[in-house]
């Protein structure tokens, strides 16, 4: 899959996106991954932002993450990050922001956390 691609994780309908963030999220690519995390956060149940790739990011890149929870929260959508590397993961740690966002190892991982946390308010 392409870096900012998306793909359905279950059957049509289903409501469940996963979105491939690039290989660093930083001033060149946090946009463009914000606003298809936002546009994707409005019209699903559960959107998966996969961090398999991302090998850097930046304070631009950390504040797209937080703008796509913000627009998840907003629309009702439950959202979840799917295994960061190791520099990315510290990262996260480092700004709290793995306390914001749940961050799972794998994407069933995250579907079976998710559906047993309460949905946002």
């Amino acid at each position: 899959m392409t870096e900012g691609a998306s793909q359905t994780a279950a059957g049509p309908g289903a409501g469940i996106e996963v979105l491939r963030a690039p290989e660093e999220l930083d001033l060149a690519t946090a946009d463009g991954l914000a606003a298809r995390g936002c546009a994707i956060a409005g019209h699903v149940g559960v959107l998966l932002l996969d961090l398999t790739s991302l090998s850097f990011c930046d304070a631009r890149g950390l504040s797209a993450l937080v703008r796509i929870a913000n627009q998840a929260d907003r629309a009702g959508c439950r959202l979840a990050l799917i295994a960061p590397q190791p520099p990315v993961a510290k990262v996260l740690r480092i700004c709290q922001l793995d306390q914001r966002l749940p961050v799972f190892a794998t994407t069933g991982d995250a579907l079976a956390g998710l559906t047993a946390m309460p949905v946002p308010a």
